[in-house]
């Protein structure tokens, strides 16, 4: 079994590729070969139940894969990506400070004389000259000169002497053309920098630090998502804007349903596994093993099998979140981000999950739900499986040659055996 990590960095590089001229059939094999290395000789599985309806048969019979919308999941974390206040926050946050960026390099420029204030525009030299009269600016960036020669440099001097960027920050903000240029941290980044301490400067700056840390800290230990512990400590230090912070509850409530809505009708997701002596896939899959599993061979590197190769799911502690940045400036760059993100959103699963090492067919929303698969080589009868339906099986394997084997639960120790009911070579197929 290939690790998380690895299938997580073929994912990313596939998307990476898939910008740059190369061809399809490269990639598919490439992903072929990944599938040989996470599986017995490229077989796939796919365990069911039997349906009164018969469609599980008939995928059989059809060699076929039903591939569903994501809210026909059991997992409601499957195929939706995670919304947090702090991702919206980081994401206009970055764009603003973009834009403080700039204006704090041409400050800088001017104060060590390498541009002329002339030579900035009229919006530049009012907030420069606002800069250049802060005693507190002024006086530390020339005592601490020589420690910010580059920009990583002055990050972090800028990260460890908090006062200067609380400086830094009120007098950009101050100035009405700034103001108006940035979005949704103007009316809350000056009172957060006039009532933030020095000690909750150095909490949030941790790298261990958590909204859960700062809210407890403010008294607030509701049981709550990351949203809701910043609306509930927004609420509390700030209840003047208590109808402000419902607004933002409710605009983040409805981007949850739009962007499941969207994610759902997106994608049909078509589900396999690497093992057909899985038992928690017998139980949850196969109706407590009274159903079968079926196994497809991936193993021909053949242009119609390559075609058909599924994507590795990976598992994972952390959400795949909203790409942000896409969503405030759709520029090509933030726009294949946004896609990288929506992919990984589909083919991220919660860690607890990670016994079915999961393989997904991905196809179009509005093509064809049964999604046709490689030769099936072979079936599997769950221990439990019912005579009528053990026989209905039987007849379909002896119409297509296809082997039989019957699940066996062993005597003395928690494992699966898979015997013989009937065989038939290569030649017979």
């Amino acid at each position: 079994m290939v690790s998380s990590e690895e299938k997580k960095r073929l994912i990313e590089d596939m998307i990476k590729m898939s910008y740059q001229i190369i061809e399809p059939v490269e990639l598919q094999r490439q992903l072929h070969n990944f599938l040989l290395r996470d599986t017995n000789e490229g077989k796939l599985y796919k365990y069911r139940s039997f349906d009164k309806d018969g469609y599980s048969l008939k995928n059989l019979q059809d060699e076929t894969l039903h591939c569903s919308k994501a809210d026909a999941f059991n997992d409601p974390f499957d195929c939706k990506i995670g919304v947090t206040f702090h991702s919206i926050y980081a994401a206009k946050y970055d764009t603003e400070f973009d834009v403080v960026c700039g204006i704090l390099e041409k400050y800088l420029e001017v104060l060590h004389n390498d541009t002329q204030i002339e030579d900035c525009s009229v919006d530049e030299q009012r907030v420069i000259n606002k800069l250049l009269s802060s005693d507190i600016l002024n006086d530390f960036l020339m005592n601490n000169d020589d420690k910010a020669e580059t920009e990583e440099e002055l990050a972090l001097l800028l990260k460890n002497n908090y006062f200067v960027v609380v400086e830094l920050m009120q007098i950009v903000l101050s100035d009405e053309a700034f103001r108006d240029s940035l979005g949704i941290c103007v009316d809350m980044l000056p009172r957060m920098l006039e009532r933030i301490s020095p000690e909750g400067m150095l909490l949030i700056s941790s790298e261990d630090a958590s909204i859960e840390d700062y809210a407890r800290a403010n008294g607030v230990v509701e049981d709550t998502d990351e949203v809701g512990l910043t609306m509930l400590l927004s609420q509390k230090l700030y209840p003047e804007h208590n109808g402000a912070v419902e607004d933002v509850q409710r605009l983040l409530d409805e981007m949850d349903s739009k962007l499941a809505e969207k994610m759902k009708n997106l994608f049909l997701v078509g589900c396999l596994c690497t093992s057909y002596k899985n038992r928690l896939m017998w139980s949850h899959y196969a109706d407590s093993h009274k159903g079968f599993c079926i196994e497809y061979d991936f193993s021909e590197p053949e242009d119609e099998v390559l075609s058909k190769i599924p994507l590795p799911v990976f598992y994972s502690e952390n959400r795949p979140l909203v790409p942000w940045k896409a969503v405030i400036d759709n520029s090509v760059e933030n726009m294949e981000e946004a896609y990288a993100e929506i992919m990984m959103g589909l083919l991220t699963k919660d860690k607890e999950w990670e016994y079915e090492n999961e393989w997904r067919i991905l196809i179009g929303a509005t093509e064809d739900s049964e999604f046709k698969m490689p030769r099936v080589s072979c079936i599997y009868l769950g221990a439990f499986i019912e005579k009528e339906n053990r026989d209905k099986i039987i007849a379909i394997a002896k119409e297509r040659n296809i082997p039989v084997k019957q699940m066996k639960v062993d005597r003395g120790a928690y494992d699966l055996h898979a015997e013989d009911v009937m065989l038939f070579t290569r030649e017979d197929v």
